[in-house]
């Protein structure tokens, strides 16, 4: 999928986080409100530890991912996250569940190989959400996300969530300053072109509080990454 934004963490204390969101695709050209968008990044930010996909890219001037640890080191940080579970639960709010499955539509378990018994296709055991591979161990097929529930867990995570008037964007750091940056185009009155380095491309800083420093056990200064969460679930 096509990346939205990009996500540098400035700074890690306690229960607030401060960063910024880099608006980089003119396509989504203004930075979430509602507590589901920073949740939906804390999630992403976990998958991709998780999975070791974030590490250092030698792309400064395009804003290329930032990691001061190593994909193993990551690893062991959500290994060791004591809200690892809820993350997991979350994650499958958002984008769904993965259900193993035969070529044929059949149930597998966890390994990928053994057909549960009784023999049952996942269409009629789930609801299903239209996303389906092959991921190298097995076929699969997705359930959808929930939006209703996501919703209501960002609500009891999120303390506060603030965003700041644009940055790069100056005919709009009035407006957002006295209307708030919904609906706001950050793009609107510049050129597009795919040559702006990473210090041009307009960003919003912002501040999350959450209910549980355990929330950001993951996240440190100085990551960055590139992110297609926009707060909606699948």
């Amino acid at each position: 999928m096509t990346s939205i934004f990009t996500v540098s963490v400035d700074s890690v204390e306690g229960s607030t986080l401060r960063g910024r969101v880099h608006v980089i695709n003119p396509d989504v050209p203004s930075v979430p409100q509602g507590a589901v968008f920073p949740v939906s990044l804390l999630v992403d930010a976990w998958w991709h530890l998780d999975n070791g996909f974030l590490h250092n890219e030698d792309d400064e001037e395009h804003g290329g991912e930032r990691y001061p640890f190593t994909d193993e080191q990551g690893q062991a940080i959500t290994a060791g996250m004591r809200l690892k579970d809820e993350f997991g639960k979350l994650y499958e709010l958002i984008l769904g569940k993965q259900i193993r499955v035969t070529k044929d539509g059949y149930l597998l378990a966890d390994d990928g190989e053994s057909v549960l018994e009784p023999r049952r296709k996942a269409k009629d055991v789930y609801k299903l959400g239209g996303g389906s591979g092959y991921d190298g161990i097995s076929h699969y097929a997705m359930t959808p996300g929930n939006a209703g529930e996501f919703s209501r867990c960002a609500a009891g995570i999120v303390n506060s969530y603030e965003i700041s008037p644009y940055r790069n964007a100056p005919h709009l750091s009035e407006a957002a300053a006295l209307e708030g940056p919904e609906g706001l185009d950050v793009w609107d009155g510049l050129e597009l072109k795919e040559d702006y380095s990473f210090t041009e491309i307009p960003y919003a800083e912002i501040v999350v509080t959450v209910c549980d420093a355990g929330y950001l056990e993951h996240m440190v200064a100085g990551m960055r990454w590139d992110t297609t969460m926009t707060g909606h679930v699948c």
